[in-house]
């Protein structure tokens, strides 16, 4: 079997390491990585949840000594100025449960270094060019979203800018509620930190948006652009072409989805591919429930407002949305300690994990909705 992963984005290359690493024994599976070296990743830094560097470290032995990827610590989410009750809400992780903030860059270089795959530099047009038993297309956003599910959310623009210097005491996405939105705040190995800051260009104009966070941040703006959300009707099509990264899907980055919905996307694949114990009909099913879970826990965060009333807010804490599943485990939350919800949760930040009924979208136990809650609705400053 031949498995060909076309770009070299953060899904692509995640992408070929879980299947060059995990078939690395296997004679009769060969993975590559083909990608156009002139299109290059993300520009600013990024945060993960757990997964990713339980990937890192079981496959190359990435730990914060030897570093290849400019790693920072990441142990939880702070939010500044969300909700009406506290000026500062931190959503944490396990204490002995660490996230990264990363350079996509120095992944890319890391994971295309790793040996697990061969690695090819060529601009892929057209699937004829590939022979291969299943492709998995990497390569960013689609051309029109013609045959994909547009997604309701807050924002859909961003400007992204770099400061040159950085807090060595912040250990911690940065999630700073403004009055256009929101901004992250991620601290970069290089003595530099990362900003984006999230708007609503129906609300806000790009102008505006620019100005707001020159004045709030005072730093200069740099790139801007606008975004659609979605996610494919088809991510597999004839059974062999799958799709993946932002090919696949699109969400805004609240609480830093993508990563792990990438590799999650990944293991249902796997299932698929290697394990043969299920078809692309039911994960498909099942991705599509996990993308429509991620944006409600997201939206969520919003409904309650900030200490801003402008006209983002307003529109923000009109988004509504129907999940039983999600108002479940709300109620489970409300109902029990932190204590006995922490440990329920325990098993969903474990290699290997089985995810308890009280997970939701596989990546936030019944002790995150709690947290969340209560500081909306009971804090105090």
């Amino acid at each position: 079997m031949k498995i060909t992963v076309i770009g070299a984005g953060n899904a692509g290359c995640l992408t070929a390491l879980h299947y060059g690493y995990y078939t690395r024994n296997r004679k009769d599976i060969s993975v590559e990585l083909i990608h156009n070296p002139n299109r290059p990743p993300e520009k600013v830094g990024q945060g993960s949840l757990q997964d990713l560097p339980e990937l890192l470290w079981e496959s190359m032995s990435v730990n914060w000594y030897d570093n290849p990827i400019d790693a920072t610590p990441k142990f939880g989410i702070l939010y500044e100025d969300w909700g009406k009750k506290r000026d500062r809400v931190y959503h944490p992780f396990p204490l002995g449960s660490i996230s990264i903030h990363m350079s996509p860059n120095k992944l890319q270089d890391a994971i295309l270094k790793s040996g697990f795959f061969s690695v090819e530099e060529k601009d892929i047009v057209d699937y004829k060019q590939i022979d291969s038993d299943y492709i998995f297309d990497c390569r960013g956003r689609p051309d029109n979203l013609e045959d994909y599910i547009e997604l309701e959310n807050p924002v859909n623009a961003v400007v992204l800018a770099q400061d040159s210097k950085r807090d060595l005491y912040q250990n911690w996405t940065r999630t700073v509620a403004t009055p256009d939105g929101w901004c992250f705040v991620i601290p970069n190995t290089s003595n530099t930190t990362s900003y984006g800051y999230l708007y609503n260009h129906h609300i806000t104009s790009n102008k505006n948006a620019k100005e707001n966070f020159e004045q709030l941040f005072e730093l200069e703006a740099g790139e801007q652009f606008q975004f659609t959300q979605y996610v494919a009707k088809n991510p597999i099509i004839d059974d062999r072409i799958i799709l993946n990264g932002n090919k696949l899907f699109f969400l805004e980055p609240l609480e830093a989805t993508a990563i792990s919905s990438y590799l999650d996307w990944i293991r249902l694949t796997w299932d698929w591919i290697i394990e043969g114990n299920t078809t692309p009909t039911p994960i498909t099913k099942a991705f599509h429930k996990l993308v429509s879970q991620v944006n409600n826990f997201i939206s969520w965060h919003y409904m309650y407002g900030s200490k801003y009333d402008t006209p983002f807010w307003e529109a923000a804490g009109k988004l509504k949305f129907e999940d039983p599943v999600f108002d479940r485990i709300l109620e489970h939350a409300k109902k029990h300690s932190t204590i006995d919800l922490i440990s329920s949760d325990q098993d969903n930040h474990r290699p290997g994990r089985q995810y308890s009924k009280y997970s939701y979208a596989q990546q936030w136990g019944a002790y995150s909705f709690k947290n969340w809650y209560d500081n909306m609705t009971n804090g105090k400053n």
